[in-house]
């Protein structure tokens, strides 16, 4: 079965062995499912919001600080299979990475390379053909158009934005 990544963990979170994880997802999502590491197979035995929005999960075997911190910036999947439905115009990270990218006039700017959470929303990673970044915040302002099944998004960008990042 096809694993996706559902979210990356930032950091030990107390020293209980609970970690820190950046997702879009909430904490039921996770709750008693079982999440891949390293293709090593681990339960979720809890899982809740901490101060800031950040997820915490407790792995079943991750008992102490030291085994937590091994798990530092290493990404958490689940098989395709264990995933929740999604209501209509919701998608999951790993069906838009890939994806070009074009402004409202039609240029092809790049491709979706990454999603960071940072700050009240998600920030578009954008990969130029030149190998250059290029981030956009992901809200409807402007990313009025996300087609995975077309295989695109479309950016609208204030006069000027790109020459921030080309």
């Amino acid at each position: 079965m096809k694993r996706v990544k559902v979210g990356r963990i930032t950091r030990p979170a107390g020293r209980r062995g609970e970690v820190r994880v950046q997702t879009p997802h909430p904490p039921n999502f996770f709750e008693g499912k079982t999440v891949f590491i390293l293709n090593r197979p681990y339960q979720v035995e809890r899982a809740y919001r901490k101060r800031k929005g950040m997820l915490v999960l407790k792995l079943k075997g991750v008992d102490d600080i030291n085994r937590a911190e091994l798990l530092r910036n290493l990404y958490v999947e689940m098989d395709e299979g264990d995933l929740p439905p999604l209501e209509e115009g919701e998608f999951y990270v790993y069906e838009l990475l890939g994806l070009k990218v074009f402004d409202t006039e039609g240029r092809e700017l790049g491709v979706l390379e990454d999603m960071h959470e940072w700050g009240p929303y998600w920030t578009l990673e954008i990969r130029t053909p030149e190998g250059k970044s290029i981030l956009v915040p992901f809200v409807s302002e402007y990313v009025p158009e996300v087609s995975p099944n077309e295989g695109r998004i479309v950016v609208r960008l204030p006069e000027g934005y790109l020459k921030e990042f080309l």
